[in-house]
């Protein structure tokens, strides 16, 4: 619940993260950047058109996971 200050409603502050889930949050975000790039260029080599399809799909879904590690970084 946001706390109040002379009757106004103030914003709740984000809680910072401590150093230890900042460490994991930068190691995953890493991850997720080398596997996209990894899928991404897959899909680029292969001529298997199902194979192509397959690694789009899995890069833009590592793309997501990259995102919203991102947005909850920024959101801390």
């Amino acid at each position: 619940m946001p706390k109040t200050k002379g009757g106004t409603t103030m914003p709740a502050k984000p809680k910072k993260l401590a150093a230890k889930n900042l460490e994991v949050l930068s190691e995953l975000m890493t991850i997720e950047e080398l596997a996209y790039k990894k899928c991404d260029l897959y899909s680029r080599v292969f001529r298997d058109a199902a194979l192509q399809t397959q690694c789009r799909d899995l890069a833009e879904n590592h793309k997501a996971r990259f995102n919203a590690l991102h947005e909850y970084l920024n959101s801390h």
